[in-house]
């Protein structure tokens, strides 16, 4: 007896066409519904972002903007001058700028994580008098709205009569203390740290054992799954990518040492901001450290709150000790709620133009600009280059993708936390 499904034809006639039909009879309520809230995301979200794409391929400017002067199709050369010299804009250089960012990035996220999962845990503890009303003025720094935060930290670090000023002074006289009271915290070009000089060593040194050691583990492991012959795709794009790069890297690092031309290697340019940064980046830092544990010790407060104490009182009578527990217990734990609120902060750090924009503006020269923020120059300051601010925009869509990989690949944040 012939096999049909609802009338339609039987199971060894079926074609596309009438699994298409077939498909859309099925989905089609479902697509009703949200065809409104696709629509509108077409129009608000999908149409802006294809139209960013093709002005990133004309030299557009503030001038093309009337119907009468159209705009020069220059294919990829927007992309080719954000990525080299080529832009017309005062103290811009790409790889100095895109290294900054990621130190940047990577320092305030790491602070963030660490004391914001560290206050959770001291709150979450038992026997802690008072909890909600910390709980309750922690978080006032995320409440605030950030043009209020940023003009109040850009008044307290100022030179002449900033609050930080103020306070070493106050320090001094009645501690006997030595603070500089005329420290220009804004303005001061000279870095109080600089480690550029020993740049070189530590990328041949870090990149080749890294290159090592993922060569070591795809030897060890395979490229091949034993039990289906077949490659493991994942392992051999990610492994051996990061692998080949690094590698290179660590090659390409020794010959410029070699040849001494340090100063035309993208990898020391990397670090060319990122290895002294100026006293205006301390200022940043400890003004976004500030605003930016709160969130993640709320998210860290719930997870917490969501372990069942039967596993540390487990624990307790197995005899182990409170880092074991930690390990063991409450990072596997909280690792599902921490993972996407990391992500998120990675992503909100890397393009967090309010802060940057509000206290420094991106000076002293330039020196604490983010792509963002130099983006933002690119359409705010004469010329008005729309073309580069959109191939701008997209190399660092690109950028933030990759870092979003790499984040994903180490954290695992897409596996269980039992796997």
């Amino acid at each position: 007896m012939a096999s049909t499904i609802r009338g339609s034809a039987p199971e060894g006639d079926v074609t596309m066409w009438s699994s298409l039909r077939e498909g859309v009879r099925v989905s089609g309520i479902p697509w009703l519904f949200i065809l409104p809230s696709l629509i509108v995301m077409l129009i608000l979200t999908f149409y802006p972002q294809a139209y960013q794409i093709s002005l990133s391929f004309y030299d557009f400017r503030a001038e093309n903007m009337r119907p009468d002067n159209p705009a020069l199709y220059v294919g990829l050369q927007n992309y080719q001058q954000v990525l080299g010299e080529g832009l017309n804009v005062p103290n811009y250089s790409f790889f100095p700028l895109l290294g900054f960012n990621v130190m940047w990035t990577v320092v305030n996220v790491f602070f963030h994580v660490v004391l914001g999962v560290a206050i959770a845990m001291v709150l979450n503890a038992k026997d802690v008098f008072g909890k909600r009303f910390y709980r309750t003025m922690f978080i006032i720094p995320w409440g605030t709205p950030v043009l209020i935060t940023g003009l109040i930290w850009n008044n307290m670090w100022q030179r002449n009569g900033g609050a930080v000023n103020l306070l070493a002074e106050a320090a001094n006289t009645r501690l006997g203390t030595q603070f500089s009271t005329t420290t220009d915290w804004l303005g001061d070009l000279n870095p109080p740290i600089d480690v550029r000089g020993i740049i070189p060593a530590v990328v041949i040194i870090g990149c080749g054992l890294l290159a090592a050691f993922l060569a070591w583990g795809l030897i060890k492991k395979g490229i091949t799954n034993p039990k289906t012959g077949k490659w493991e795709i994942d392992r051999v794009v990610w492994n051996g990518g990061i692998m080949i790069i690094a590698g290179l890297a660590a090659i390409a690092t020794l010959i410029d040492v070699l040849n001494g031309s340090l100063s035309t290697s993208i990898v020391t340019k990397l670090f060319e901001r990122a290895g002294a940064p100026v006293l205006a980046f301390y200022s940043l830092l400890i003004t976004n450290v500030w605003l930016g544990w709160p969130f993640m010790m709320v998210v860290a407060t719930g997870a917490l709150q969501s372990i069942p104490p039967d596993l540390y009182e487990a624990a307790d009578v197995d005899g182990a000790s409170p880092w074991e527990q930690f390990k063991s217990i409450t990072i596997p734990l909280i690792r599902p709620a921490m993972v996407p609120a990391i992500m998120l902060g990675t992503i909100y750090t890397f393009n967090l133009f309010n802060v940057i924009f509000f206290i420094t503006a991106g000076g002293p020269r330039g020196q604490t600009d983010l792509l963002v923020t130099q983006a933002y120059k690119l359409i705010a300051q004469p010329p008005q280059l729309y073309g580069a601010a959109s191939a701008f925009s997209i190399i660092v869509f690109f950028i933030l993708l990759v870092l979003t990989l790499i984040q994903n690949r180490v954290t695992r944040a897409t596996e269980a936390y039992d796997e």
